[in-house]
């Protein structure tokens, strides 16, 4: 049997809009994303387990996963033997955590271990893209690509091999915090704006090829100066209860920046030391996070979607 792993993931990444994207690895080294088994059958068999597998529809057809099965053998690998393919649904739909990223990446993954077909990164990329955008309502990469290759990278269509990566401070923790409740995606988009004002857009483009560079030069404190999102955040606060409240009582325990992660409602918080992480988390424990959220403590996941052993935890 093959086992694939595939990890949660920051889009948007506060600066990038629709254009990077970081992957997350919790301190306790457990797994915040979805898990794909397969194996030979007699016959392909689809099978969705998990906590939250009774959130995603009980036809197989309907199933993103199965979908990119009956893809990858109609398209990509006709001569591929049957399989029974089991998701193991291990992040809430909605979440602004890459969640169906999560199950395209760890299942296109697994078909190409399991047919041997060794499609190249810039083909697996776009692949994923293209059930990515059944769900999105477009090709967005910032999910995708580090789910798939893990760290922090700039990703688009326009960009070499579809991605480039971004070296990142590693003092920063990530606190991202669940509260409980899911946030559809096109809802998310519906509230932004049509258009950019030049100034706005400038900015905007300034900001992101900024902190790119100074990444890239090791100047992490500088170019954490210039996290902040005018572009969608503004519009998106208004949708997620708490969030308000959160950006302005974390900064005083230890983070320095408090941003939604991808769509939302997911938050993250970046703080220097693991103590002021804890304290942050906390706070979104007592004052963000309901009976059905949960947060983590992360690094980010420089491995990105790899195998792992069945019944990892």
């Amino acid at each position: 049997m093959i086992s694939i792993y595939a990890p949660a993931s920051v889009g948007n990444f506060c600066v990038g809009f629709d254009s990077l994207g970081a992957a997350l690895a919790p301190v306790d080294g457990s797994l915040l994303g979805d898990v794909v088994h397969i194996e030979h059958s007699e016959q392909d068999r689809f099978t969705c387990t998990g906590p939250y597998a009774d959130k995603l529809p009980g036809d197989a057809h309907e199933n993103l996963s199965y979908q990119c099965l009956l893809h990858f053998r109609e398209h990509i690998a006709p001569a591929m033997p049957a399989a029974a393919l089991t998701l193991e649904k291990r992040l809430p739909i909605g979440s602004g955590l890459g969640s169906s990223a999560c199950s395209v990446v760890a299942t296109f993954v697994a078909l190409d271990q399991f047919a041997g077909t060794q499609l190249s990164q810039e083909a697996m990329i776009e692949l994923m893209a293209d059930f990515e955008e059944k769900v999105s309502g477009g090709r967005h990469y910032d999910n995708i690509t580090p789910c798939y290759l893990g760290g922090l990278q700039l990703t688009a269509d326009i960009v070499p091999n579809k991605a480039l990566s971004l070296p990142v401070d590693e003092r920063w923790y990530y606190v991202a915090a669940y509260p409980g409740f899911a946030l559809n995606t096109a809802k998310a988009r519906g509230v932004l704006p049509k258009q950019l004002s030049m100034h706005s857009a400038v900015e905007f483009a300034q900001r992101l090829s900024s902190f790119c560079l100074l990444m890239q030069a090791g100047r992490f404190d500088e170019a954490l100066v210039l996290m902040q999102d005018d572009l969608a955040e503004p519009h998106r606060q208004s949708l997620i209860s708490g969030f308000a409240e959160a950006k302005q009582a974390l900064p005083e325990l230890g983070a320095e920046l408090v941003s939604v992660s991808g769509a939302g409602p997911t938050l993250f918080a970046i703080c220097k030391s693991l103590d002021d992480a804890k304290t942050c988390q906390q706070w979104l424990t007592q004052n963000y996070i309901n009976e059905h959220g949960f947060s983590h403590i992360c690094k980010l996941d420089n491995l990105g979607t790899r195998a792992v052993s069945q019944g990892a935890k």
